[in-house]
């Protein structure tokens, strides 16, 4: 029965960029769940000087949208030893549709990370506060490996002859513009629009993608609820094989006019 909190105009939003590991992390945060999706969730947390830490100070600052790094299932992460404490920003993804485990109390079990990530979203939301993902579909954290080529081989990747486009700068670039790769961007948003209840999503390299498939993103979100954010960066991280006229970059944004957050 969660509902995000209610926003009357998107120019209404106040946003705040973590990395979920970073939120709880110091010693003197007074989070008990370190490190963890539970260490948003708490509320009441103080440092040793009695000032508010984690989700209150967050919320203290009149936040409407917490913007949260990466949290899908991460590829170069650990799960089986998270006693580590590894950290990595999240821009390596590889099950995209998936919490990362190394963020839940238990990673060996699958309904684990699944519960912990809604209740953290359940309590942001009790808080008056909406909450953004950052994705990144535009690369996979790299080829061989990657569920995508074992399906179809270099079908759901951009190719410059033989070699592998690399407008993401991190060795691969995903190819909005086919069928299953656009249908598969625009099922995970909204599975995690509507399993997870998440309020928004800032797309990591948004250039590397096709203007269609963002507008197609922006067309089944406004089915789930207007609101929902959507914004991204506007250029690539690399030299892409894909025509420019047609990528969701900065000199394409009238294209994209329902996409601006402002």
């Amino acid at each position: 029965q969660d509902h995000g909190p209610a926003l009357k105009e998107k120019t209404d939003a106040v946003l705040y960029e973590l990395h979920l590991r970073d939120v709880s992390a110091d010693s003197t945060s007074g989070i008990k769940n370190k490190y963890l999706f539970g260490g948003l969730a708490e509320e009441g947390t103080k440092s040793p000087d009695g000032l508010a830490t984690g989700l209150d100070h967050i919320k203290e600052m009149g936040v409407t949208h917490v913007h949260l790094l990466p949290l899908h299932d991460f590829g170069s992460v650990d799960e089986e030893h998270p006693e580590k404490k590894q950290f990595n920003w999240g821009y390596d993804p590889k099950n995209y549709n998936v919490p990362e485990g190394s963020y839940s109390t238990d990673p060996t079990d699958g309904n684990v990370r699944v519960n912990e990530y809604k209740q953290m979203v359940q309590s942001l939301h009790k808080n008056g506060i909406r909450v953004v993902m950052d994705v990144v579909y535009n690369h996979t954290f790299n080829i061989e490996d990657s569920n995508f080529q074992k399906i179809v081989p270099d079908y759901y990747y951009r190719k410059n002859g033989t070699s592998y486009s690399n407008g993401s700068g991190c060795g691969n670039e995903t190819a909005s513009e086919r069928a299953m790769m656009r249908k598969y961007i625009v099922d995970s948003v909204v599975y995690w629009a509507t399993e997870y209840h998440v309020d928004g999503f800032r797309f990591d390299l948004m250039g590397v993608h096709d203007i269609e498939t963002m507008q197609m993103v922006r067309q089944a979100l406004d089915e789930i609820d207007s609101n929902i954010v959507i914004y991204g960066e506007g250029w690539t991280g690399g030299e892409s094989s894909y025509d420019g006229s047609l990528r969701a970059v900065k000199e394409n944004m009238k294209e994209l006019e329902k996409m601006r957050l402002l």
